[in-house]
């Protein structure tokens, strides 16, 4: 995390992404480079924006939003780390594990709603309307009513995810590209009244509170903290759930500003498969059983680079498809996309990195030549389970 070092003038350099200043020296450089990483990256970005305003059409869309999302992902640290901390503790997982998956949905930042494939996710969580309801729904009654909540069934056959893109569309139109999408905040939907969509007026309701509340991160870091916990509990095989616990007395060897919130290890292998089964349901647990050949729940103990391994080279491919195949316990047959195999381990490994300490890598990867629908001819030869 950015720690607020004042950056160095990169104004003179050509490539604000790779090139130093000539005014700093090279233990200045390696410094930077290490135990400052974090606020290089930022100060590099901030210096990106800097040149779009000056001259704008520098920069490619595609970059403008990874700088604007690393930026605004550096405001109010020690706050977002306060609401995290005390999520951690709530909900009895890892901070490491809930700061690395808010960091790969939006860099920490307050994003506006991205149509995400007609998700309409939002905020520091991306959220969709669907699982912010399911939050809403256990706050206490007077806590929903001051943030405008009606009284909803989270079902989707009463408040859809699509129920926000008329929502979406209007404030498009209305913006008419004075700003980017993704800074789009409460008050560019504030306006829209009921008789401008044809909604009922309980989802009408709930839709205005979700764009008026979804990018405040005090809600969204627990609810999200809240949404990992239910697939942990019910998804996650107890097996997994009983390894990588501090023996009584033991706690995370690290120094950290406050003691260390949980009893379990900060990548949890448990913990890290509930992030790949946000990202691609709880099926998961049964690939990565069937990647072990997995007896009795007896699943054997991991580290997370075997979980990814687990993820990426679970289950045959179905010869002429897009889809591998793969058992639970009981010999029941499932399939899934490669692609969302692939998305799913490259997630974990994501989310690992973005908690390890800079300079060092802790899990890699394992695609080899990016995530695409077709089956690579590497992935084809796979028998789909580990060899002894």
């Amino acid at each position: 995390m950015p720690r607020g070092y004042v950056c160095p003038d990169f104004s003179s350099v050509t490539d604000p992404y790779t090139e130093f200043p000539s005014t700093l020296s090279i233990d200045e450089i390696n410094e930077w480079t290490t135990v400052r990483s974090p606020d290089l990256r930022l100060c590099r970005n901030q210096e990106v924006l800097r040149r779009e305003i000056e001259k704008p059409g520098t920069f490619s869309e595609g970059t403008l939003k990874a700088a604007w999302l690393i930026v605004d992902g550096s405001l109010h640290v020690q706050e977002k780390l306060n609401e995290i901390e005390k999520a951690s503790r709530e909900f009895g997982i890892p901070p490491q594990i809930l700061i690395g998956a808010l960091k790969q949905e939006s860099q920490l930042s307050s994003i506006g709603v991205q149509p995400d494939g007609g998700n309409y996710s939002c905020g520091i969580a991306q959220l969709n309307i669907s699982e912010w309801c399911e939050s809403m729904n256990v706050l206490p009654v007077d806590r929903q009513k001051q943030l405008g909540w009606p009284s909803i069934q989270c079902d989707t056959a009463v408040l859809p995810v699509e129920s926000v893109k008329s929502f979406y569309e209007l404030a498009l139109k209305k913006n008419a590209g004075l700003k980017p999408v993704y800074q789009m905040t409460a008050e560019d939907y504030a306006w829209i009244k009921l008789s401008d969509v044809s909604l009922s007026e309980p989802v009408f309701q709930a839709v205005s509170s979700y764009l008026s509340h979804c990018q405040d991160f005090t809600l969204s870091i627990s609810f999200k903290a809240r949404i990992l916990k239910n697939l942990y509990d019910h998804f996650v095989p107890s097996a997994l759930k009983l390894n990588e616990h501090y023996t009584e007395g033991k706690t995370f060897s690290r120094l950290c500003k406050n003691p260390y919130p949980v009893d379990v290890y900060p990548l949890h292998t448990g913990w890290l498969l509930t992030t790949a089964m946000y990202n691609a349901g709880p099926v998961q647990a049964k690939l990565v059983g069937h990647y072990f050949q997995v007896q009795n729940n007896q699943f054997p103990l991991l580290s997370p680079q075997e979980l990814i391994e687990a993820l990426h080279w679970g289950g045959k491919w179905k010869e002429g498809t897009e889809f591998i195949i793969f058992s639970d316990q009981k010999g029941k047959e499932f399939s899934q996309k490669w692609f969302k195999s692939c998305i799913a381990q490259r997630h974990v490994a994501r989310v690992v990195q973005h908690v390890t300490e800079p300079t060092k890598t802790v899990v890699r990867s394992l695609d080899q030549e990016g995530c695409k629908s077709t089956v690579p001819l590497y992935r084809q030869q796979s028998s789909g389970v580990k060899e002894n």
